[in-house]
């Protein structure tokens, strides 16, 4: 999940830096175009091509639906909000994602799991503080957003098992093109320089990292303990912010950043010992 997360923030960056001279949707198109590339050229070489009517279900169509919905939201308000405040608003996910693993998933949720993603939570909202004269009314969009990523992530748990990522992955980025063409048809064409393509590519290369690393951790693991480290996408944003954007955030920003940080340590070190600690329990002998 936290490599997921490097993949989904580098992306962001790369797509911001694109759509200062290219519209939106062409960006979208274009990125589309190298993602699927890269993904169908992994789907031919291990042979799941011939059975890819096979794999189509239900919930693989209601994850490629949200996937694109969320993803001309979130790339909307990109473009108008920077970039640690939008993607610490999104930080509601991994509340959101705890709250359906135990409701409707059914998922035994400690505590140490509940306190990591609260204590993520408040860092959040030192980060954004809502209300004040920073805050951007683009981050409302990210609630939209959030609605559309927890509707995704429980539709992952739900894909048949024999269903390859490569796959689902794959869906996605057709999805997610297509939709890019048509918004680029009604928005226009604009000239792409070769500096804006290679960023493209580069979002491309990273957005399927994203993508991959995603898929595999919510299919495989459970939502409630993968939940906490999607906070570390804001270390990620934060750190690119400054290296990229040359924008240095507020002391708060940085106080926010490291409770998110100590959420995330916190719930690797309670689970890591739950899972090494001995039963509790005698072991009958045979």
């Amino acid at each position: 999940m936290t490599l997921s997360m490097f993949g989904y923030v580098v992306n962001d960056s790369l797509i911001k830096l694109a759509v200062e001279d290219v519209p939106l949707f062409q960006a979208i198109f274009v990125r589309g175009v190298f993602v699927m590339l890269i993904l169908a050229a992994t789907v031919v070489r291990r042979r799941l091509l011939h059975n890819v009517r096979d794999y189509v279900s239900g919930p693989l169509l209601l994850r490629i639906s949200m996937e694109a919905i969320g993803t001309v939201l979130y790339l909307t308000a990109l473009s108008n909000a920077p970039l640690a405040g939008l993607t610490a608003m999104l930080q509601v996910v991994p509340v959101a994602v705890t709250f359906v693993a135990a409701r409707l998933l059914r998922e035994r949720v400690s505590w140490n799991r509940v306190f990591s993603v609260v204590v993520g939570f408040v860092g959040v909202l030192i980060i954004i503080r809502p209300g004040s004269t920073d805050f951007n009314p683009w981050f409302l969009v990210g609630l939209l957003v959030v609605i559309t990523i927890v509707v995704r992530e429980l539709a992952t748990t739900k894909i048949p098992a024999d269903t390859p990522s490569a796959i689902v992955s794959l869906g996605t980025a057709i999805a997610i093109m297509t939709v890019g063409g048509l918004g680029s048809a009604a928005q226009g064409w604009g000239t792409a320089r070769v500096n804006d393509v290679g960023l493209l590519f580069g979002a491309a290369c990273f957005l399927t990292l994203g993508y991959i690393a995603s898929v595999i951790t919510v299919r495989t693991g459970e939502l409630s303990f993968s939940a906490p480290f999607r906070y570390t996408v804001m270390v990620f944003a934060i750190v690119l912010q400054i290296i990229v954007f040359d924008d240095i955030p507020d002391v708060l920003t940085f106080v926010g950043t490291a409770l998110i940080t100590a959420a995330g340590l916190y719930a690797f070190r309670t689970e890591t010992r739950a899972v090494q600690s001995p039963p509790t329990r005698p072991q009958l002998s045979r």
